[in-house]
């Protein structure tokens, strides 16, 4: 039988035993170098076998940093000698850690709030990807959670997986499926059979109890009317905005759980809220008053208008739709492919990131099918999906104005009819790294009104590619010039070129300024350029610091108050940046280094927005500190003698400065004015009084 020193499959050299469970033993093996475990069924029941060998096609279906990791030929079985019965193996990914039974136990007391979140986040992540894949776990409990050295939880024993088939319903009603029951996390649905992949929420649920609380889920009592359990007195650490959260997660009804990505958007929120209340603490009271009112309003206009953006895109066969897919989304998620010409194929991308969604409404090969059937099929299936903008996808050097013309004026003025607004659409010139000279050199200028200068250091083909480049946008733009808001040239094909995507993110910027409304911007930016949407919640926070800094300098001592301010706005912003760990003592160090001083009301008020600035720069870009300080200073040096004269001429041309500050904040991000003369519930009051 299996035992130290053998060498099986003439790679796995075992090394020890590991431990024995219900239904196998695992050993760590060595695989060329490489530690692996090593799980042998001891049951050869054949339930016990379908459920092993159901656990190796889910590992090696699911790709995820949370799952183990098995091989393709990570499963095998061994026919020991003098044995009738072969040896069921399984081989995976070593994981060096402590499941959370265990390390809650060394611990010796519950997790953090802080703590909580991101494990949520990381759970849910994992999850988001079974359920993706039509599987759910049906056996989550803290001995099935690994958590790593450097922080990653795993998700361990996927032996009870189960695939969601369309003979799955079926069985459930005839009562064939195995029970699968861990006793106080198993959800109701489950207990009778019936799992679905929200069960596998219920049973996270009561798995975060133990870890809030540090108690057995078997010390809680129920209540007598709902049924629900009794803890939230035994994790006083935690808000009650969390705790709705988990409360939630263990439902009675199934279909009254949240989905797990519709969670991890509300973590998201709960994770940036909580970041910022460390801003309210040290504030005297009507200061905080202002200061809360903002954060909360900002917060939960986030939250209740969060959506899922939708992107059509027309274009021809072969012009790229689908790699553009992938380039936005900076990895694999549409498959690119050559469509058939004259045929239809309507693909709908759902991809997701961090919990934030966005759907891309692909009416494929519409453009190159004859006929007004197939343009109105194409049109009423993007009409319908009452998209938010239209990516117009050509390559430069191609040209169809005629059709082109004759589907995109029906379209729009479909979608008007529809819904009485027009339908942005932006030009994608893609594919401008295949015109001749065929050399892939960027950058490039690609300002239409450029001038080229022949000089000695000058690349011919470098200046070639360049002037062909901008002579087949002109002609473009001049053709669809009528139709669309907007232009943008891209090389969308990264792979071709060792992760040289050209102007892409000039592109999703365009996207996310064209996108009509507060909700689907939000989910664009968290979807596709998350280092974006923490710098617009940096923005914000600065904007909404330097007003309640407007207050502050009103009052006495108001260069330690605004230092208490300051010091708040870089910690919240580093925890934006990454809520893994304390970030108090990085801002705190980020604060010496720039050697701010508040020694009047216009440096206070300058500082305050020079420090979001360099906060921004350092924690969420990572930019060095020598290139920090440069920002810093150019910021005082640009705004300190706009707000000096402000304070000469009285408070209301500061106000009316702020005001100025926060506009360009909403030109540019799209985020809600802290200020608005259109709205009659601004979240600041009247300019303040003119001190004496």
């Amino acid at each position: 039988m299996i035992q130290p020193g053998l060498l099986l499959q003439n790679r796995y050299l075992v090394k020890r035993h590991l431990g024995r469970g219900g239904f196998a033993q695992t050993w760590e093996v060595e695989d060329r170098g490489t530690r692996k475990v090593l799980k042998v069924l001891h049951n050869n029941h054949q339930k016990a076998i379908e459920l092993f060998q159901q656990e190796a096609e889910v590992l090696k279906t699911l790709k995820h940093p949370g799952i183990p990791k098995v091989e393709e030929d990570g499963y095998f079985t061994l026919q020991p000698e003098g044995h009738s019965q072969p040896l069921h193996c399984l081989v995976m990914e070593f994981i060096k850690g402590q499941d959370l039974k265990e390390w809650l136990e060394q611990q010796s007391k519950p997790i953090t709030q802080e703590q909580a979140l991101e494990w949520l986040r990381q759970l849910l992540d994992i999850l988001e990807q079974v359920h993706a894949q039509n599987y759910f776990h049906r056996d989550i409990k803290p001995s099935n959670i690994m958590r790593k050295e450097d922080g990653q939880l795993v998700l361990i024993d996927f032996g009870t997986a189960r695939e969601l088939t369309e003979t799955y319903a079926p069985k459930v009603e005839r009562g064939d499926v195995t029970k699968i029951f861990s006793v106080g996390y198993t959800a109701p649905e489950q207990q009778e059979g019936k799992a679905v992949p929200e069960s596998d929420l219920f049973a996270l649920g009561r798995t975060f109890i133990c870890l809030l609380t540090g108690k057995s889920i078997f010390d809680f009592s129920e209540e007598s009317k709902t049924g629900k359990l009794l803890w939230r007195d035994s994790a006083p650490q935690i808000s009650r905005p969390l705790a709705d959260l988990i409360d939630a997660l263990m439902e009675p009804l199934p279909q009254k759980r949240p989905k797990a990505q519709e969670i991890l958007q509300r973590l998201s929120m709960l994770s940036i809220k909580f970041s910022a209340a460390p801003i309210l603490s040290s504030l005297p009271g009507l200061l905080k008053f202002w200061v809360e009112r903002i954060l909360d309003n900002e917060f939960q206009q986030w939250f209740e208008q969060m959506r899922t953006p939708k992107i059509a895109l027309y274009g021809r066969a072969g012009s790229g739709k689908s790699s553009l897919i992938n380039a936005i989304m900076g990895r694999q998620v549409a498959p690119v492919n050559v469509d058939t010409i004259g045929t239809i194929n309507h693909d709908s991308y759902e991809c997701s990131r961090n919990g934030w969604k966005l759907n891309f409404i692909d009416s494929r090969g519409a453009d190159d099918a004859d006929g007004e059937v197939a343009f109105k099929q194409a049109i009423d299936y993007i009409v319908k999906e009452k998209v938010d903008i239209l990516l117009f996808v050509i390559p430069v050097d191609e040209r169809n104005v005629s059709g082109d013309f004759k589907f995109l004026e029906a379209l729009k003025a479909a979608h008007k009819r529809k819904y009485g607004a027009e339908l942005p659409v932006i030009l994608v010139l893609n594919k401008i790294d295949r015109l001749t000279p065929r050399e892939w050199n960027p950058p490039y200028n690609l300002n239409l009104d450029f001038i080229s200068v022949n000089n000695s250091e000058t690349n011919p083909k470098h200046q070639a590619k360049e002037e062909k480049i901008r002579k087949c946008i002109k002609a473009r733009t001049e053709e669809y010039q009528s139709l669309i808001d907007r232009y943008v040239p891209v090389c969308a094909l990264w792979d071709e070129h060792d992760d040289e995507r050209y102007n892409v993110e000039v592109l999703v910027c365009d996207i996310y300024n064209h996108i009509p409304d507060e909700a689907a911007k939000h989910g664009f930016g968290g979807a596709t350029a998350d280092k974006r949407l923490k710098e617009a919640v940096s923005n914000r926070l600065t904007s909404a610091t330097a007003w309640c800094t407007f207050w502050v300098v009103l009052l006495p001592n108001f260069d330690s108050n605004t230092a208490i301010l300051q010091k708040r706005l870089v910690t919240t912003i580093a925890q934006l940046a990454d809520s893994n760990q304390d970030q108090t003592i990085a801002a705190e160090n980020l604060l010496t280094k720039l050697n701010v001083e508040n020694n009047n009301p216009w440096t206070a008020l300058t500082s305050t927005f020079a420090l979001g600035k360099a906060a921004i720069d350092y924690f969420i870009h990572n930019k060095e500190i020598v290139q920090v300080q440069q920002t810093y200073t150019k910021e005082e040096e640009r705004l300190e003698p706009e707000f000096q004269e402000a304070f000469n001429k009285g408070n209301q041309n500061v106000f009316n400065k702020l005001r100025q500050i926060d506009a360009e904040l909403h030109e540019r991000y799209g985020v809600k004015r802290i200020y608005d003369d259109n709205d009659d519930n601004n979240l600041m009051p009247v300019v303040p009084p003119q001190a004496d």
